[in-house]
């Protein structure tokens, strides 16, 4: 065999190797943790093996529940921010977690095809060693501007590289939370061109909307204050996700159950009032997210 037969040999076997090559179907990329070689549940393809979960708390969700709501259309993630910090004598100090456990939820399922961040509960609330803010208050934790801005940042990016297209930032405390989320947002979408950030105030506003409400209904009063870092509005909405936030139980005990003039004492009353806040502040925010969503350049 002469040199240019050699040659015609070896180009036709590099061309049945890449007419091969580019007729096999790829093998599914490794994803839950582990070696697709080695289970069939690590492979980026495999059926969930479960039904569909009601759920939309990432956290609680697997990571095919994730995926799967994504291949739904369910691009679209909240990231929701609240704070530990004293809340007066009967409220847990995780106040705003405790809210958003119930709000993020109902505001979720209202937009039909959003879900739920997990809560990052570590916010800017004073600084640390001069005490400012409600740093001066036993149990509370504080974290700087900028780690928060830096936590937020990172959560929003992961999500981004998800295939998350609309990320929604909502803030169940005011001040410099609200900043960070503003701030955060005009950044990330400098840098994007898929996805988009949102900053949504109308959620924190709704804060205002659920305490007029309970004006409307005649169970507060103008005027009428304890005068501590507590509301019917936030007491009502907790309850929504557990009373022993509250220490209902205890409150009852003690005889303690008002507060600015609303009483809390019958306990299915209590929760009723609640889902009323609850589907206020959720239409509120909802229509907010829908309407930036809409608005998309």
């Amino acid at each position: 065999m002469n040199l240019a037969e050699k040659a015609g040999l070896l180009c036709a076997a590099m061309l049945l190797s890449a007419a091969t090559n580019a007729a096999a179907p790829e093998a599914p990329r490794s994803m839950g943790g582990g070696n697709c070689a080695k289970s069939v549940y690590n492979c980026a393809d495999t059926p969930n093996p479960l039904p569909k979960a009601d759920i939309v708390w990432l956290e609680e969700m697997t990571w095919m529940d994730v995926r799967d709501a994504m291949a739904r259309g369910s691009r679209t993630i909240i990231i929701p921010t609240g704070g530990v910090e004293p809340n007066g004598p009967w409220l847990s100090l995780g106040k705003h977690n405790v809210v958003l456990r119930s709000t993020c939820e109902a505001v979720a399922r209202k937009l039909g095809n959003a879900l739920c961040a997990p809560i990052i509960g570590f916010v800017p609330e004073g600084d640390i060693e001069k005490k400012t803010g409600h740093m001066d208050t036993v149990g509370t934790i504080s974290v700087r501007q900028q780690t928060y801005e830096a936590i937020i940042t990172d959560v929003a990016q992961s999500m981004q590289a998800h295939g998350f297209e609309h990320i929604v930032f909502i803030s169940d405390n005011g001040g410099s939370n609200q900043d960070g989320q503003r701030r955060v947002a005009q950044q990330l979408n400098e840098q994007w061109s898929s996805a988009r950030a949102y900053y949504i105030p109308e959620y924190y506003a709704s804060w205002e909307s659920a305490d007029n409400l309970l004006l409307k209904k005649g169970l507060t009063k103008p005027g009428v204050r304890d005068g501590i870092h507590d509301d019917p509005a936030s007491t009502l909405l907790m309850m929504q996700t557990d009373p022993a936030t509250v220490r209902w139980e205890q409150r009852v005990k003690a005889g303690k159950t008002t507060i600015d003039g609303v009483s809390i004492a019958d306990r299915q009353q209590a929760l009723a009032w609640g889902r009323e806040l609850l589907e206020q502040r959720a239409s509120e925010t909802a229509a907010a997210i829908a309407k930036a969503l809409a608005a998309r350049p």
